[in-house]
């Protein structure tokens, strides 16, 4: 499997951290950086095997 990078940018709003990634135009949020960037993996893994997002 290809590794490909996209840029994701964190930061943090009241308690919550948030991620997104513009180029996909996705976000998700955490209630610690760690947890943020999982989530964002996770999510970026979900988007990628989507057969209906346009890739």
């Amino acid at each position: 499997m290809d590794i490909i990078s996209f840029p994701v940018l964190i930061s943090k709003e009241g308690k919550w951290f948030v991620a997104s990634c513009p180029i996909l135009d996705i976000a998700t949020q955490g209630s610690t950086e760690e947890e943020v960037k999982e989530n964002m993996v996770d999510l970026i893994k979900e988007y990628m095997e989507d057969p209906d997002t346009k890739k």
